[in-house]
């Protein structure tokens, strides 16, 4: 369920889940930001957090805490590490999933501008573990294709996430 916030003008995609409501944008560097609006239940934060996590698969998500209270902070930072949070060049809270052989994707072709092919991947080309542009693949077709692994954005995903 969408909900309406003052920070409408940052662009965030709203997502709720009893007493959670979580925000996603995408960033201008590359990859995503999740941001906390309203939580009181730790329960209702994990079921939402990776619901938005395994529909932004292989995306470079980053987690804002400022809006945690003090007083809970660490229980949430703990539960963000038990998911698979991790550091990368000074930002302490980043996920991306790791895409695997044979994994069904759709890349961007260079110069990245609206030509995308979906396929297999062949070869993860890509060594880093975090990378915010998306992995770069290879993928199992006849010229064997090089992209990076795109944002596949659903018609009414919001609806897929409840």
């Amino acid at each position: 369920m969408r909900t309406q916030s003052k920070d409408e003008k940052e662009d965030y995609e709203w997502y709720k889940l009893k007493s959670t409501i979580l925000g996603v944008r995408e960033k201008k560097s590359g990859g995503f930001s999740i941001k906390i609006s309203q939580t009181e239940d730790i329960k209702s934060f994990v079921l939402l957090l990776i619901k938005i996590l395994d529909y932004y698969k292989y995306q470079y998500m980053t987690f804002d805490i400022r809006g945690l209270k003090e007083n809970i902070k660490n229980l949430y930072e703990r539960e963000l590490r038990n998911i698979g949070f991790g550091t990368y060049q000074g930002q302490n809270y980043v996920y991306q999933e790791r895409p695997k052989i044979d994994d069904i994707v759709l890349i961007a072709i260079k110069p990245y501008i609206g030509t995308y092919e979906r396929g297999h991947i062949k070869r993860i080309l890509t060594g880093a573990r975090y990378h915010p542009r998306g992995y770069k693949v290879m993928l199992n077709d006849k010229e064997n294709t090089i992209g990076r692994i795109a944002t596949v954005r659903k018609e009414n995903h919001k609806k897929q996430i409840k």
